[in-house]
């Protein structure tokens, strides 16, 4: 009977102490005190750690939508929404990646994406255009928007149809 009484005693002491240690509120807290305060703060961390030890993380919420800039030139389009514009009269704004000479002496200019990728904007214009001064540079063109092998087509009757956006070399 003695030994049961020393390990009731020895029991209650060890709980007592675990709970003070743990942060379980001792005695009469008072609601808002700055012990309940801690004791609380205390429970959240604890909790919060349990939930990342089980593998359980929150959702993390997506990013908000950023906003894609418009188009320098008035009332322009950017060339990846030249293909959903097909027949229409529209001014276009890209950077010209590449140049190359066309049939008839004429040059081609490869907007956005170079050739053979379709989703590239192809510019044929006289030959009177310089095809090096052009190169790497944004450029607006104004056009009739066409399908030609598969990909969107311009074709300007003359270079005046060109407006650079940046002069930059």
């Amino acid at each position: 009977m003695h030994r049961e009484v020393v390990v009731a005693a020895l029991t209650v002491v060890l709980l007592a102490s675990a709970a003070q240690a743990c942060g379980a509120p001792v005695g009469d807290v008072v609601p808002n005190s700055p012990e309940a305060r801690a004791t609380d703060t205390r429970r959240t961390a604890v909790a919060e750690v349990q939930r990342i030890i089980a593998n359980n993380p929150t959702a993390t919420p997506p990013p908000g939508p950023s906003g894609t800039p418009g188009p320098t030139c008035p009332s322009a389009i950017w060339w990846t929404e030249a293909r959903s514009h097909v027949g229409e009269s529209r001014t276009i704004q890209g950077t010209i990646v590449m140049t190359r000479p066309a049939a008839d002496g004429a040059l081609m200019l490869e907007i956005g994406q170079p050739y053979p990728d379709p989703t590239g904007l192809a510019v044929l214009v006289p030959s009177t255009a310089d095809a090096e001064s052009l190169s790497g540079k944004t450029v607006c063109i104004a056009g009739r928007i066409a399908i030609a092998e598969g990909r969107p087509t311009v074709q300007l009757r003359n270079q005046a149809s060109i407006v650079l956006v940046d002069a930059n070399p």
